[in-house]
């Protein structure tokens, strides 16, 4: 533990002395006290981990990607070409894969996406292992530091539009709640949280082009590199916003019934568009279900055949490896690929298949509507999928009694907005137009999150940046706070 406490006491006296950390205005072991608040809270959400799922270590994707990076890191000491092969993607083949990385279950899992972005984090994760000793805290500090950084762009983008105190806006920004437990992890969120920081410190901040520029860039990279669709629906939102600000001039009215009807007829003339659409969210849909539920693939020659739980009684596991005892129903499932799973009757050859990805199902898995490829089912599903992401859990839903908190986090963020609204200030148009950008960004995120996911764990994890949004229009929204109790601390 001494090498992890040394490196966490030399990034406080880093973050402390250092311009790159340094908020004008507040006291300068504001950050500082932040890193330590956030490495907390991450070791918390690893104590909860342990005690929600009974294991001795970390688990799911957190554990899984630091598990996989020390596999990568480990086949920089077997060939250095290799390892910076499969560092950079330049050069990776399924025989390089094969023979280093054939025990991963992250690495290989499909091309559901254009860029598979759980390699990047197991890519992280392997550069780290070359100083962290296989220790959990350095790897969270150092996730830890550049989400603190993503804390700094925010406030400075944010600042000049909400009229409180620094010190106030600077802890709202970082205690909320879904925002600091899921950023302070060892997952894509604090890269996701990284990436949208840079977008929003070139568009609210930096008034220098070549600035502008280079935050533009490393938002895009990082986006693209941990969660595309975060992209994709900002880029959507700003759309929205330059309609609303440079075609009807701040009039909302017009500007939603405009975006409303391009909607409807673009989808009636682009048909193809469309239809590629509603089946990469009817596939991500399946996907999720597959995994909510429970299900085994295994690897076949070249697809992956999907088991359901009530299957298993035909198969025989051994370990990594699995045959087929009866004549049985699957799945050629194409794992991740964006390809229809193809229903296949099974029957005993003697094959060995290699067990691919294997999960028991979710507590917290909740039945939802299929898609099934039809753009008028997508639509109808609308209200469900919005009720779920953004309102659910319900107290009565399935899962871990973590449920609780997120039900709670939900009824504060919304009561939130609401009083926020209540007690308006006058707004300049260019905060009205931020407000709407936000606004639109939230209900597209979650309106993706709600087709495709029926896990409410997942859920909770994958709106965060949805709810951070809806938190900053509160914050924009609200008048002044006159009564400043926060002024005793860091000021």
């Amino acid at each position: 533990m001494i090498y992890p406490l040394l490196l966490i006491v030399f990034l406080v006296l880093l973050i402390r002395y250092s311009k790159v950390f340094q908020l004008e205005g507040l006291s300068k072991w504001i950050m500082p006290t932040a890193f330590i608040i956030k490495i907390l809270v991450g070791l918390l959400l690893f104590w909860m981990h342990i005690q929600t799922y009974g294991l001795g270590d970390l688990s799911h994707d957190g554990g899984t990607f630091l598990r996989e990076g020390l596999y990568l890191n480990n086949v920089f000491f077997e060939s250095p070409k290799h390892y910076f092969q499969l560092l950079t993607g330049i050069g990776e083949s399924p025989a390089l894969i094969a023979k280093h990385l054939y025990m991963t279950e992250y690495w290989s899992s499909g091309d559901l996406t254009l860029i598979n972005d759980s390699k990047n984090v197991i890519r992280l994760h392997s550069i780290i292992h070359f100083f962290s000793g296989n220790s959990v805290l350095i790897h969270l500090s150092i996730f830890c530091l550049f989400s603190l950084l993503a804390l700094k762009n925010f406030f400075l983008a944010f600042k000049p539009f909400v009229q409180q105190p620094s010190a106030l806006v600077f802890w709202a920004l970082l205690l909320v709640p879904s925002t600091i437990f899921w950023t302070s992890s060892l997952l894509k969120e604090p890269w996701v949280f990284l990436g949208l920081s840079f977008l929003a410190r070139a568009i609210l901040y930096d008034t220098k082009m070549y600035r502008k520029a280079i935050y533009t860039g490393l938002s895009i990279i990082f986006l693209i590199g941990f969660k595309p669709y975060v992209l994709v629906c900002i880029l959507l939102a700003l759309i929205a916003y330059l309609v609303y600000r440079f075609v009807f001039r701040f009039k909302l009215i017009p500007t939603i019934l405009v975006l409303l009807a391009t909607i409807f007829i673009s989808g009636i003339l682009l048909e193809k568009p469309r239809n590629t659409i509603v089946h990469y969210l009817s596939r991500k849909q399946f996907d999720f279900v597959n995994v909510g539920k429970g299900g085994l693939h295994v690897s076949a020659d070249k697809c992956f055949y999907y088991f359901q739980p009530f299957q298993y009684r035909n198969l025989k596991i051994t370990g990594s490896e699995v045959r087929l005892l009866k004549p049985t129903d699957a799945y050629i499932a194409h794992f991740g690929s964006i390809q229809k799973p193809i229903p296949i009757h099974l029957t005993p050859k003697g094959e060995v298949w290699r067990r691919h990805y294997f999960t028991e199902g979710c507590m917290s898995f909740i039945e939802t509507t299929p898609i099934m490829n039809k753009s008028k089912q997508l639509a109808r599903n609308i209200p469900e999928a919005l009720t779920n992401s953004i309102i659910r859990p319900f107290p009565n839903d399935p899962g871990s009694n973590l449920k609780f908190l997120s039900f709670a986090e939900v009824w504060l963020i919304f009561g939130f907005l609401a009083i926020a609204w209540i007690k308006r200030r006058k707004l300049s148009d260019v905060e009205r137009g931020i407000i709407f950008m936000l606004a639109i960004f939230s209900i597209i995120l979650f309106l993706l999150i709600g087709w495709t996911t029926p896990v409410l764990g997942a859920i909770t994890r994958y709106r965060f940046p949805a709810q951070f949004a809806v938190i900053l229009i509160g914050m924009i929204l609200i008048k002044p706070i006159k009564i400043q109790p926060w002024r005793i601390i860091f000021l």
